[in-house]
């Protein structure tokens, strides 16, 4: 299964109750994406769930609805490690997919949603062009509920067609979201990295240096805006030595940008590839197509 998203360190803190997440190996997926993977989010009361060491299905009254329609949900349980930790009685948010499965394993499974969290994911329901869905997330990562600042950080991080929506005012979020000196700052940080616009620039310009990790470090060194071709960087990706090497690093992120779309997510620069994966991604690069690991 996947790991854990480096740029979410942890799975956020949605609900207070304990979580079965500690027993489960995943990368994180946020609200946002949660909300496009499933067929049904609302929030609901939980009826019969099965017991603790068995799957079975789980019945759902709705008490509010934010996707799909019908007043009554049934969403399956498992009893593998990736557990989602149904318990009758309460109210919770949830996203789940066609197959009935919650989206996202535990993550599909929100207990006492914040109303600032239901009130994003609403504006979000609601947001039908790429300006709309943007400013629901810049929205999101300049105000108060740091789970929400997250969840919006990884998601326009990961989606070059939003950043490249982005307005002068939504900059200007960025950039104060970027200085509230918390760990979340490098996220928002990326996302104006990829602008390579004035904000960037002056993030670099001014002192003292800040100190970059390796992906924004990669995107300071190496620009490759002139670079128009997907046949070039795709190029570069294949043929650059090194499982971390910078030069991959800038080629695939403007290769994204170039194409509009998710190639690979951009935590992924963090950890590196073996050279097999990079050669994949340079596939990517000169299709437009998802990669084949």
């Amino acid at each position: 299964m996947r790991l854990l998203v480096a740029a979410a360190g942890v799975c956020l803190a949605f609900a207070a109750a304990a979580r079965p997440a500690a027993a489960c190996s995943k990368r994180h997926q946020t609200v946002f994406e949660l909300f496009e993977l499933a067929r049904d989010v609302a929030v609901v009361k939980v009826g019969a769930v099965p017991g603790a060491r068995y799957a079975g299905p789980v019945a759902l009254a709705v008490k509010r609805r934010l996707k799909g329609s019908g007043r009554r949900l049934i969403a399956r349980e498992t009893n593998t490690s990736c557990r989602t930790g149904f318990r009758q009685g309460r109210t919770a948010l949830v996203f789940v997919a066609a197959d009935r499965w919650p989206a996202g394993d535990y993550e599909g499974y929100v207990e006492r949603p914040s109303p600032a969290l239901l009130a994003a994911l609403a504006a979000w329901a609601g947001a039908a062009t790429d300006s709309a869905r943007v400013s629901v997330l810049v929205a999101a990562i300049d105000g108060p509920v740091a789970a929400l600042r997250i969840d919006a950080a990884i998601y326009l991080l990961d989606h070059p067609a939003l950043i490249a929506a982005l307005t002068a005012d939504h900059t200007a979020a960025l950039g104060r979201a970027s200085r509230r000196g918390d760990r979340h700052d490098e996220t928002v940080l990326a996302i104006l990295a990829r602008q390579h616009g004035q904000a960037w620039r002056d993030v670099l310009a001014a002192p003292p240096a800040p100190t970059l990790s390796k992906p924004l470090r990669a995107l300071a060194d190496h620009d490759l805006e002139a670079v128009t071709a997907a046949g070039t960087l795709a190029d570069l990706i294949a043929q650059t030595p090194g499982d971390s090497a910078p030069l991959r690093i800038a080629a695939a992120e403007r290769c994204e940008r170039l194409h509009g779309k998710l190639l690979v997510e951009f935590s992924m620069y963090s950890t590196g590839r073996s050279d097999h994966g990079w050669q994949q991604l340079a596939i990517a690069c000169r299709t437009g197509a998802p990669p084949r690991w």
